[in-house]
């Protein structure tokens, strides 16, 4: 190995040697499967071609590139699991304080049943539970030799921990089938509140609570790493609350956010056939990881999958192919760990780069609950047109609006009349906004400008929930107008990019113009798709997006160093440098001449 291939792999030795991926999506979507996935041997990968792809045009090629790759440079995962992580919160306290408090919201919670469940439990998993128990309170106390404590914590968290969660899961299982989900997320609320899996208490700085316990297990892998040739590669699965994405994220530039998505009829065909759910069950499972079951500081550590999938970085589509077909899902996978460790080894899809646009047009949004991008192209992923949720062009951003302004009469162009002068409006807004309490709280503001939500408060004086007092214009709305506002061609057959996915109205005026392809990261909650989309003759194809955005689009996608110089190193490819040697040659020609000159002269 030449000195140029030694520098080229120490160049990419930051990128190949550590990696951590966070799986986030609703349940049934993939995570798990993804997780068993990226945790395969190098021998165990099969990266071949979907059947959605023709082997012998460009994607086809990607496939073979990556393929080559993957086959040469693959490393198993470990595989983190939050619900482990959870379990290691549980024998942190007795057994019949945990069981007590658990059977007091399972189903049904009479008091001989309460009193069965807890006989019931301590019978199964008592012995092995005080085990773990003071296994745990040892790993509390300060262990000197840092060899030691790693090697202890591993045991505990890779081998003890996690067959004692599918005890804890065979005992809530055999109770109700959906018992399992319901306790492990009331039991992480209670972890990011208080601490402790048995009190719901909030105190703001146990937010983060599971994911510094994964974080001291991070830092296990990467002393590791520091002090070895060693790669490592983890996953974290499953990651549901944005705040723990973000801590992972401002913490390590290695770390990436990877969304698995599913239709709902998907998802749900899933959970009815695993774990045997009523269409009620999904039903609540869909609204605690939507954030929809709202409490006091339920923001903070609640889930909240629609917010996770904003901040994604990586989405990789799981649809039902066949009975256990996983090569879409595994071919996605692998070229995105293949783009980590070796940037700009294939090129981004039509797909992410018109998706990218939309990402980036979104940052412009000045709404104060979600930021939407959407894209427009023709039928060959030309771009056509922009969009963003905004009020109409004149009117100002909500985030560039201040409610003080407003109650005192300032800056009165970015208010509308009705703002301005209807008696209700305002005296709500001086009550929300102006009482005593508010006042004592202004000081912790740091600054912030102090926006307000219209329709929030339109809505609470009509004590109801009207979508239509929105002041924004929808992102995908936005997109339509603009091609027309600046004079634009028509986008019959083309294709709609957007962060979000249409709402029932903006579905309608993308089937009316004629777009034949919409492409969404998050399916809408309403019923656009089966009533709008799913009706009539000229149906879009609906795609869920598969793809690098955001960020990592820039980390995937542009190589460290040019791949023409990188190759040529690596194989000693030498060529001739025809100008130089020219160059060298008129050199030589000119001195000739001066001598000659100089002859003359004599």
């Amino acid at each position: 190995m030449n000195e140029n291939t030694l520098g080229i792999h120490e160049v990419y030795d930051t990128r190949e040697k550590y990696i951590i991926i966070g799986l986030t999506g609703r349940t049934g979507a993939g995570c798990s499967t993804a997780a068993e996935i990226l945790a395969k041997e190098r021998k165990d990968i099969q990266v071949n071609s979907p059947n959605s792809i023709i082997v012998n045009d460009n994607e086809g090629r990607k496939i073979n590139i990556v393929k080559r790759f993957i086959e040469e440079n693959w490393e198993p995962f470990v595989w983190i699991k939050i619900k482990d992580i959870i379990t290691s919160f549980i024998v942190e306290v007795e057994k019949e304080e945990f069981i007590k408090y658990v059977s007091l919201f399972l189903e049904p919670t009479s008091e001989t049943r309460q009193e069965e469940i807890c006989t019931s439990f301590v019978s199964l998993c008592g012995e092995q539970f005080d085990i773990l128990r003071e296994i745990r309170l040892e790993l509390k106390e300060k262990i000197e030799d840092i060899e030691e404590r790693h090697a202890k914590n591993k045991d505990f968290y890779f081998n003890q921990i996690c067959s004692f969660t599918d005890k804890i899961k065979e005992f809530f299982d055999s109770l109700s089938t959906k018992n399992y989900t319901k306790v492990y997320q009331k039991l992480g609320d209670n972890i990011r509140s208080s601490g402790s899996v048995i009190s719901s208490d909030f105190k703001a700085q146990n937010i983060f609570s599971i994911s510094k316990r994964v974080n001291r297990l991070l830092k296990i892998f990467t002393h590791h790493s520091r002090h070895s040739n060693e790669k490592t590669y983890v996953v974290i699965d499953t990651l549901r609350n944005p705040f723990e994405a973000l801590y992972f994220r401002e913490r390590y530039s290695a770390f990436y956010l990877m969304a698995l998505n599913a239709n709902d009829e998907t998802r749900n065909e899933r959970l009815q056939k695993q774990y045997d759910l009523s269409a009620s069950q999904i039903e609540l499972i869909n609204k605690k990881e939507s954030n929809k079951i709202k409490s006091q500081y339920s923001s903070f550590v609640s889930q909240n999958i629609q917010k996770c999938y904003d901040l994604a970085d990586i989405h990789v589509s799981n649809p039902q192919i066949g009975e256990d077909d996983l090569t879409f899902i595994t071919w996605q996978i692998a070229k995105f760990v293949a783009l980590i460790m070796h940037p700009g080894i294939i090129m981004p899809s039509s797909e992410e780069r018109c998706m990218q646009i939309a990402h980036t047009a979104k940052l412009n949004s000045g709404c104060l609950s979600r930021q939407v991008g959407a894209s427009i192209t023709d039928e060959f992923f030309s771009l056509k047109g922009i969009g963003w949720n905004t009020p109409p062009e004149g009117q100002a951003p909500c985030s560039l609006r201040n409610v003080y302004d407003l109650l005192s009469h300032k800056d009165d162009l970015a208010f509308s009349k009705f703002e301005n002068n209807n008696k209700d409006f305002r005296d709500l807004a001086k009550e929300l906004y102006n009482n005593e309490n508010t006042k004592k709280c202004r000081a912790d503001l740091k600054g912030r400008n102090v926006s307000y939500c219209f329709k929030d408060l339109k809505n609470e004086i009509d004590e109801e929930k009207n979508q239509v007092h929105t002041r924004a214009l929808h992102a995908e709305e936005n997109a339509f107008l603009q091609i027309v506002k600046y004079g634009g061609q028509g986008i019959k057959g083309g294709k709609l990019f957007t962060t979000s996915s249409p709402c029932e109205l903006c579905a309608k005026k993308a089937y009316q113009l004629g777009i034949r392809e919409v492409y969404y990261l998050d399916p809408y909650p309403g019923i656009s798709e089966n009533h709008i989309f799913e009706s009539g003759v000229n149906r879009p194809k609906l795609n869920m997006f598969s793809g690098a955005i955001g960020r990592a689009y820039h980390q995937l996608y542009e190589p460290i160093m040019p791949p023409k110089d990188e190759l040529k190193m690596i194989l000693e490819i030498t060529t001739k440098d025809h100008c130089k040697e020219l160059e060298i040659e008129n050199k030589a020609l000119r001195g000739k001449i001066l001598e000659l000159e100089e002859k003359l002269k004599m």
